[in-house]
């Protein structure tokens, strides 16, 4: 879980998306099981690029907000198809030692070593859905493909788990496999 506290600020009700744009904020919210109710928010531009550039979606932040910590899931990013430039982040509020679900990427490595034997790593999946306590739940899933041959398959089953937590995605669920 990230211990780095993020500023945002709560927006007015009078404030519009396109005027919170033109301030060099992005408009978001934050919700949960949690809260009393949904609460609208708005972020720096450049703190919030800085924010998704070392955090990917499903990352856990502690985000400041009035001066109160929030631990939040980012649930959801939405992009101008034509500029690439974030219009709209949510948040979701989850409680420490809360149980969780979670979609995780999943990330290959050691794919040079399947270079180097000419043979390629075909993925079907690149995420999976596990379930445990906020801060035991990893960020992604690493996988070290650098001693896989030919025609090796990878499932699900065959991932390790951080104790406390437990997969969702069935175990016979195919993840990639090493083709020639």
């Amino acid at each position: 879980m990230s211990q780095l506290a993020v500023k945002i600020n709560e927006r007015e009700i009078n404030e519009n998306s396109k005027s919170i744009r033109r301030n060099g904020e992005t408009p978001g919210i934050i919700y949960g099981e949690f809260l009393d109710k949904s609460i609208p928010i708005k972020v720096n531009n450049s703190v919030l690029n800085k924010l998704l550039r070392y955090n990917s979606k499903g990352s856990i932040l502690k985000l400041d907000l009035n001066d109160a910590h929030k631990y939040c899931v980012v649930k959801e990013v939405q992009k101008d198809i034509i500029t690439g430039k974030v219009i709209h982040v949510d948040f979701q509020y989850v409680k420490e030692n809360e149980v969780i679900k979670m979609k995780i990427p999943v990330n290959f490595i050691g794919l040079e070593n399947l270079e180097l034997k000419r043979l390629v790593l075909e993925s079907f999946l690149n995420e999976i859905e596990m379930q445990g306590q906020v801060e035991k739940i990893p960020e992604y899933i690493e996988i070290d493909v650098s001693k896989n041959n030919y025609d090796d398959k990878i499932f699900v089953k065959d991932i390790k788990l951080p104790e406390g937590v437990r997969l969702l995605t069935e175990g016979e669920t195919l993840l990639a496999v090493v083709n020639g």
